[in-house]
Parts: C-alpha cells; sequence; structure tokens
C-alpha cells in the first residue's frame, strides 16, 4: 500500500472527477465523531497532463470534538500522487486542499476508475473516505522505433503490397510515420554530418499517414500514395497494438539493409555500434546517431511517447569477427537507445539503461524454396540467434519474437531475392508476433 501524506512531492499535477464523494462515501468507517467530505470536480483525471486539479476537502465534526486530526491518502498505484495544502486540521481549520495527479503509465491505458482512501485520524479514532476516480489516457501519440536491417525494412517482393481499402496493407488513418528520406549513400547520407542532419533525415510534411513501403518517403511528387509495391512488419505491429491505445501511433523508420554492427567490407557506410569501440573488426556509431536523430524529431514534433524498440537484424554480423562481440553489442544498443533518445512527457527518469521501453528482436529466417536452404545456421549465425533468443536475460524488458515457423512449407513463402528475406505473409505476422512480445517484455520486471 502506497501511503502519501502532505509533504509528498507531486510527479505531476493532472485533472480529474470524483464519482464518489461526501461524508462516509464508499468503504468509509463511521465510528469516529467526525466525518470526512469531498467536493466533486468536473473533470476527468487525465493521464500526464501537468496541470492538474484542486479537491477541495472539509471535515464535519459531531460531539463537540475538538481534537487536532491529520489527513492522509493511501493508494495501491504507485503512479498517482497526492499532495494536500495542509494535512493538520483543527476546528478552526477544517478545510483543505488536496492535489492528485497521475503519471504515464509504461503501456497505453484505456478509460477506466482508479480509487483512493482518504483518512483521517486523531491518534486514536480514524474515518476512512474511498473515492472513485474516473481516469481517461494520454492524448500524446505512441512512438515505436524501427531499427535493423533488411527485413526491417521489409523485402517482400515486388507487387505484394495490398493497400487498397479492405487490402492486409491499408493504411489506417490513426497510424502515421516519420517521412523519412530514402536510404542513399551515394546523394543524401554520405557523411557522418548527414546522418545526424534532420534535414537529411526527413522531408516535409514531416509525419504522414502511414504506408508501405515505410522507408519511402511521401514527398510533393508523391502525395497520392508510394508507388513501391513490397511490405515490411512496421505496419501490421502497429495495426496489432491500435485497440490497446485511444492515441495515434507514430512509426520511426530507422533501418538500413545490410547493416551491421560489423564494418564488412562492400556494406553500407553506416554501423550500429552504439558506443566507440577499440575493435577494429566493428564499424562506426553512424546508424545509431541516425536513429536517435529521427526519434528524437519525431517526439519533438508530436509530443509523443517512446513506447518501445523493434529490432530485426544479425545476419550482416554472422561472422567469425563480429558474432563473438554480437551479444555485448545488442546489450550496449538497447541500453544506449533508451538513455539517449531525447525525454518525453513520462520525464527524465525514463532515460535509465534499464528502463521499461520494451526491446524486441526477431528470430531470422529459416526458409526452405527452389533458390535456398537457410534451415541449418552456420556456427556464426547460431552464435547471433542464441543472443536473440536469450536477449531477456540480457537486457531488461526485451523480449523475442520467435518467427522459426513462418517458412515456404508452412504456407510461407520467402521475400525478395532470397530466403533470406521473409514474404509479406510472414511480415504481416511477425508484425504480431512482436506486438504480443512488447507486451510480455513491457509486463516482466525481471531479468
Amino acid at each position: 500500500m502506497k501511503r502519501i501524506k502532505s509533504n509528498s512531492n507531486l510527479l505531476l499535477l493532472i485533472m480529474l472527477t470524483l464519482l464518489l464523494g461526501g461524508c462516509g462515501g464508499n468503504g468509509s468507517t463511521n465510528n469516529a465523531p467526525f466525518l470526512i467530505v469531498v467536493a466533486a470536480p468536473t473533470d476527468a483525471l487525465l493521464e500526464g497532463n501537468p496541470a492538474g486539479i484542486n479537491l477541495p476537502v472539509s471535515i464535519t465534526r459531531t460531539d463537540d470534538h475538538s481534537e487536532p486530526l491529520t489527513l492522509t491518502v493511501e493508494t495501491t498505484d504507485q503512479l498517482l500522487s497526492a499532495n494536500f495544502d495542509t494535512n493538520d486540521l483543527t476546528p478552526d481549520n477544517d478545510n483543505t486542499t488536496l492535489n492528485i495527479s497521475l503519471a504515464i503509465a509504461d503501456l497505453p491505458i484505456q478509460p477506466h476508475s482508479k480509487s483512493i482512501d482518504i483518512i483521517a485520524s486523531d491518534g486514536t479514532l480514524s474515518t476512512t473516505l474511498t473515492v472513485a476516480i474516473p481516469t481517461v489516457p494520454t492524448s500524446a501519440p505512441d512512438i515505436y522505433l524501427l531499427v535493423g536491417q533488411s527485413n526491417m525494412i521489409g523485402f517482400s517482393g515486388d507487387g505484394t503490397k495490398q493497400a487498397l481499402p479492405g487490402g492486409a496493407d491499408e493504411p489506417n488513418p490513426r497510424i502515421k510515420q516519420l517521412n523519412v528520406s530514402k536510404n542513399d549513400q551515394f546523394e543524401i547520407f554520405t557523411t557522418f554530418d548527414d546522418f545526424i542532419s534532420e534535414s537529411k533525415n526527413a522531408v516535409a510534411p514531416i509525419i504522414v499517414q502511414a504506408e508501405d513501403p515505410l522507408h519511402i518517403p511521401l514527398d510533393e511528387s508523391n502525395t497520392s500514395g508510394k508507388d513501391l509495391d513490397y511490405i515490411g512488419l512496421g505496419l501490421s505491429f502497429a495495426k496489432a497494438a491500435l485497440p490497446n491505445t485511444t492515441a495515434e501511433i507514430i512509426l520511426v523508420p530507422a533501418a538500413w539493409s545490410g547493416t551491421a554492427f560489423c564494418d564488412n567490407e562492400g556494406g553500407p557506410i553506416g554501423q550500429w555500434n552504439a558506443q566507440p569501440t577499440t575493435d577494429d573488426s566493428l564499424g562506426n556509431n553512424w546508424m545509431f546517431e541516425r536513429a536517435i536523430t529521427r526519434t528524437d524529431m519525431t517526439i519533438n514534433e508530436t509530443g509523443g511517447v517512446l513506447r518501445g524498440i523493434l529490432w530485426h537484424q544479425g545476419e550482416s554480423d554472422a561472422n567469425e569477427n563480429c558474432s563473438v562481440s554480437y551479444g555485448a553489442n545488442m546489450e550496449s544498443l538497447a541500453q544506449e537507445f533508451r538513455l539517449r533518445i531525447t525525454t518525453d512527457a513520462r520525464g527524465g527518469d525514463l532515460r535509465r539503461s534499464d528502463a521499461n521501453i520494451p526491446f524486441i528482436v526477431g528470430s531470422m529466417s529459416k526458409g526452405v524454396d527452389d533458390r535456398d536452404d537457410l534451415s541449418v545456421f552456420s556456427a556464426d549465425k547460431l552464435v547471433i540467434d542464441a543472443v536473440h533468443r536469450n536477449i531477456a536475460l540480457q537486457v531488461p524488458h526485451a523480449g523475442f519474437s520467435n518467427h522459426d515457423d513462418l517458412v515456404p512449407a508452412n504456407g510461407f513463402p520467402c521475400g525478395n531475392t532470397t530466403c533470406i528475406h521473409f514474404g509479406p505473409q510472414a511480415l504481416r505476422e511477425m508484425g504480431s508476433r512482436y506486438y504480443q512480445a512488447l507486451l510480455d517484455a513491457a509486463s516482466n520486471s525481471d531479468l
């Protein structure tokens, strides 16, 4: 039971509506010669609203009771905070004001009712008033960062997008995205400064309705939709999350095909290392810094809340030079994202390496078709695979999305060029599985 006294520090100030008020409300005890009276305000408790609301509280005494009284508040909700103007009352001053606030939860909430107990005591006798408070969620959008290599982008194959009305990949007006620039290391992203430049990372309008492929911009010359017709897992992930939130969802596409922690010959010029390294096999931190830039832009533009980070990568690190360090690199990546991304409406306390910002990784393809057979991983790929499967043991609030069964033999064709890429049916299913893994990771407080 959380006990909040008058000198408690407020986390946030919020607005609320009181359902039950007045003398001896629901759950009250009336054997004491004094009763608690609470006036009912007109607004609901708004999650994360810093404005707050003042709730008038007074004492009605009987039998000439004249002892000083002390008021306290008890609640089992760790996100609720309360503060009296004064909690020491006397017959000459039996009136005070209670301010109640609600911090933003780890996962989006639905409208519901919360309960607090207001307790008045003279040291011997006491009375309690239980108050039910209608609560509504923050309107701040839910932001999800999408990072990794080609399967996070989605190489589902040409002509696999079904974006027409009623189609599996139809856009939803409540699902938006950062309107990112295309991955181009010859004209757009040629230097480190380009990777961290806001003007290089997105095009106007900055926030648009999300449409596959997410990593291709919707610009002034392409206002009627995106002509490219392949998909990734991001949109299906957002659709899976949509019923559990009243806010908009904003996706931040930040993946790049072929990227790695490893500095592979002939690979992209940017790598995913979260911190400088002395390992000659590993590369730079340009992709990490670009993802930070894009997420910061989205938070600053929308006022949204970072709800999770989705990672799909591994094939480009599955070599003898880099597989051995993959686990440490993944741990550092998850921690540094949580530390480095700009503070959002949940507050600076969430910028900790162990913060409840789920970090979800997915298994690599084991597909088999007439082009290739990926059912048996190499020794180095098995090292990467083990890191993915055990990520929750290494990183707090991390989770694993298993896609081993999403293969042609089970009706899930491979994607473009090779079975290293998942096909459209698999990617749609992967989005749903990533979301379930995120829910599980957010609810898991243990390593």
